[in-house]
C-alpha cells in the first residue's frame, strides 16, 4: 500500500504569479505622479531655533549645564531651581564620559526627566 503524496508545486507557482501581480499593481498605484500647487513661503520671517540645554558629565563627577558647573551630589535640586521654569519642549542633549558609571549617568538622566523635560538626546562619537 502506497502512502499518498502531497504535490505543492502547482500551488507555489500560482502564489508566485499572484505575488508578482500584487507587487506590480501596488508600485504603480503608489507612485503615480500627483500635481500639488504649493503656497509661497515667507522670505522675511526666519525659522526660529528651538532652545536647547547641553549637559556634559565629566569622569571626575563634575557636570556642566550650558557651561555652568554643577555638582553630581545635589544635581537634581540645582537643576530644578535653575531650569524648572524653562520650556519643557526644549531639547536636552547629554554628553557623558565613557568612564563614568551607569548609576552616575542615571542620576543626571532621571533628574532631567523629573524636572519635566521629554525631548532628551544622548550624544555619542
Amino acid at each position: 500500500m502506497r502512502k499518498p503524496e502531497l504535490n505543492i508545486t502547482p500551488f507555489v507557482d500560482i502564489m508566485l504569479v499572484l505575488l508578482a501581480i500584487l507587487m506590480v499593481s501596488v508600485t504603480v498605484s503608489t507612485y503615480q505622479e500627483k500635481t500639488v500647487n504649493l503656497p509661497q513661503g515667507s522670505k522675511t520671517t526666519p525659522a526660529q531655533k528651538k532652545a536647547s540645554i547641553n549637559i556634559i558629565i565629566k569622569k571626575d563627577g563634575t557636570v556642566f549645564v550650558n557651561k555652568e558647573k554643577f555638582s553630581m551630589k545635589n544635581f537634581l535640586e540645582s537643576f530644578n531651581l535653575k531650569y524648572g521654569n524653562f520650556n519643557k519642549n526644549a531639547l536636552v542633549y547629554i554628553a557623558a564620559d565613557k568612564e563614568i558609571t551607569y548609576g552616575d549617568f542615571m542620576k543626571i538622566y532621571s533628574a532631567v526627566v523629573k524636572t519635566g523635560f521629554t525631548q532628551i538626546g544622548l550624544l555619542t562619537k
